[in-house]
């Protein structure tokens, strides 16, 4: 494959791997951006950086986090910009992670959860997982039907979740995030349909 080719038709996911990254060294060598980027589960500090609900998807503190996402960014990402444009995996990658990022605000209480920051990407990537997989359920992805990694994702995330809710307080915002990409995988659906319908 040619990277270069590749990446100059296919700047969407370029952008977000792009940003991820460069915030992801950003945190990891100047450390006090951590209060800057990171999203707090208070929601009093939360109002005082409200950008907070938008940097938090493109922040990561592990390098496994970090690989994970920008991974299913990659494959999914790519295969819903063939199916749509760069507009749509812009929307879909936003509107998944700020969705999932207010869920916080209502998990975290629930939990009693007090740990402080969190970071990660992980509803807007399961959020394009997501979407893809209303347009293209069985389109074979590393040896597996494309609704079967969106499953598999489902299943481990509840289990993380359900074994220890205060590591995984972002477990929630995850599926809220399929959640969202699922409706909107619906929505593009209807409209592929309702236009292939006017052909």
């Amino acid at each position: 494959m040619n990277i270069k080719k590749y990446f100059s038709n296919n700047t969407a996911i370029l952008t977000i791997i792009c940003i991820n990254l460069i915030v992801f060294i950003a945190i990891n060598a100047f450390p006090n951006l951590r209060e800057i980027l990171l999203l707090n589960a208070d929601p009093k500090i939360m109002l005082e950086k409200p950008w907070t609900l938008f940097t938090v998807f493109f922040s990561h503190e592990l390098l496994i986090h970090i690989l994970l996402n920008m991974v299913l960014v990659f494959i999914f990402g790519t295969e819903l910009y063939k199916e749509t444009n760069a507009k749509v995996v812009y929307l879909v990658y936003i509107l998944c992670g700020f969705i999932g990022s207010l869920s916080i605000f209502i998990y975290a209480p629930l939990i009693g959860y007090n740990g402080g920051l969190i970071a990660g990407a992980s509803a807007a990537a399961f959020g394009i997982v997501a979407t893809y997989v209303i347009l293209q359920p069985n389109t074979m992805i590393l040896g597996s039907k494309a609704k079967y990694w969106l499953i598999a994702l489902f299943i481990v995330n509840a289990i993380l979740t359900i074994r220890d809710p205060l590591v995984s307080v972002g477990g929630p915002a995850h599926a809220v995030g399929i959640i969202v990409g699922l409706l909107l995988g619906l929505l593009l659906k209807k409209k592929q349909v309702a236009k292939s319908g006017n052909e």
